[in-house]
């Protein structure tokens, strides 16, 4: 955590900050959809089509809720919240939002929001979670109150 100037406690995060934070925390949420995959469904082998239609369709979604939901809805409830409740409450609020960018993509492969029942979508939501969980903690650290 970088230190502001004399009588601020804090800086405020840098663009290259929450830039590394949201990137690192995709990274952790294809392991997990990966892990997920070999866990739940015995397949540790994925093939490099599937491959890449979940590094687009995640990376892409991910990215415009990152900026437009994720950021925004994590800063207001900075300001809206009291700050004892940061330690848990950005995390909650990152898997909670990992909903939005699962159903984007559900309803984009499916053509319809019954996407969300089938276990691909579980795959992305275990995906967005684990984004959501890392963005979270993450948030807490490089954004404080």
């Amino acid at each position: 955590m970088a230190l502001g100037a004399p009588g601020r406690r804090y800086a405020r995060a840098s663009h290259v900050t929450v830039l590394r934070l949201g990137m690192r925390a995709w990274l952790i949420g294809l392991l997990a959809y990966i892990a997920a995959l070999g866990i739940l469904y015995g397949e540790w082998m994925i093939s490099p089509g599937d491959l890449g239609a979940v590094v687009f369709s995640s990376l892409i979604v991910f990215w415009i809720c990152y900026w437009l939901v994720y950021l925004p809805v994590l800063r207001l409830a900075r300001r809206a919240a009291p700050r004892a409740w940061a330690s848990w409450m950005y995390p909650v609020l990152g898997v909670l939002l990992g909903a939005l960018p699962t159903a984007a993509i559900a309803r984009y492969w499916s053509g319809s929001f019954r996407g969300l029942l089938t276990p691909e979508a579980l795959l992305f939501f275990i995906l967005f979670t684990a984004v959501g969980l890392v963005v979270g903690v993450g948030f807490g650290r490089i954004d404080p109150a």
